[in-house]
């Protein structure tokens, strides 16, 4: 660790501080998008269960766009108060230029992501169908004869087939992980310097990647297991889940569980941006005056 390494704890603690420190004009400002995105989830869910007709359903992508207009305003919003202290506008609010450029910034970076993860992916699916066909020739079985299916030839995988399979798996993880970590100083560069700043502000984070994620990470875990735990809190003590969720997924995943839950999650987690962006651009904030004070000429 370099003396000029990012501070995890300290970046962490100082990502929770910003939020507690302002947090009533946070939230103020976080309301439209919590009420847009409120009615949009208590609306879908009507829809899906046949509550209400489905007449009211052309509401369903305005809402839609109105969740996304406002987390782009809370989140330029945030920024600038964990970046510049600015808290001006209606109730903090703005549409202007700072939502414009965190916008395309906010795209750029998801294209990136995602493209470094779908090679990732197609990578590790290519590696994993081969070791599951090795496993089936160990076996005495050849897959061209009987014809390759995954999810048989996962039977006769063995330990040592699946210790390599994960290893890799966490690995390309570990990657898009990375990439991401050094890729969100480009949110507050954006705002501070007043231009969209993606790959220009890429030498801030050099060496310092991992101690990003692990702040990323370690900041997410409070908030993850807190909403979570409230949203199995609430689904007990109603007897149901509160989110449904089978219309959304294809018939194939409806029956899946792990996929069912996950998509509970990530709609009911939305719900609470409002908590989430603030504390997170305040950490991006934290690191990225942390990195500019370091690289700083003496």
């Amino acid at each position: 660790m370099t003396p000029t390494a990012v501070p995890i704890l300290r970046s962490v603690l100082a990502a929770y501080a910003f939020f507690i420190a302002h947090w009533r004009p946070i939230l103020i400002a976080g309301l439209p998008y919590t009420v847009a995105y409120a009615l949009y989830l208590a609306l879908t869910q009507m829809l899906a269960t046949g509550a209400i007709s489905p007449s009211v359903a052309p509401l369903v992508p305005i809402l839609s766009i109105g969740t996304m207009i406002g987390s782009v305003a809370l989140s330029a919003a945030a920024l600038r108060m964990a970046v510049r202290g600015d808290f001006s506008g209606w109730m903090g609010l703005q549409l202007g230029r700072d939502e414009f450029r965190v916008f395309v910034v906010s795209i750029l970076i998801a294209l990136l992501t995602a493209i470094i993860f779908v090679l990732v992916f197609l990578f590790w699916g290519t590696v994993f169908g081969t070791v599951a066909g090795m496993a089936l020739e160990r076996a005495g079985l050849d897959p061209e004869e009987t014809g390759f299916d995954l999810l048989e030839a996962i039977g006769y995988m063995g330990t040592a087939d699946w210790i390599a399979v994960i290893a890799l798996g966490l690995g390309g993880a570990a990657i898009v992980t990375w990439l991401s970590a050094r890729l969100v100083l480009s949110l507050p560069a954006t705002i501070a310097q007043g231009a969209i700043r993606v790959m220009k502000v890429w030498p801030l984070s050099d060496k310092n990647g991992w101690q990003i994620a692990a702040t990323l990470i370690l900041a997410g875990l409070p908030i993850i297991i807190l909403e979570l735990g409230l949203y199995e809190v609430i689904s007990a003590g109603l007897g149901h889940r509160i989110l449904e969720v089978a219309h959304l997924l294809g018939e194939d995943n409806a029956a899946a569980p792990g996929m069912a839950r996950m998509r509970e999650y990530s709609l009911w987690m939305g719900l609470f941006s409002a908590v989430n962006i603030p504390v997170f651009s305040g950490l991006y904030a934290y690191i990225y005056q942390n990195r500019m004070r370091a690289l700083a000429p003496q």
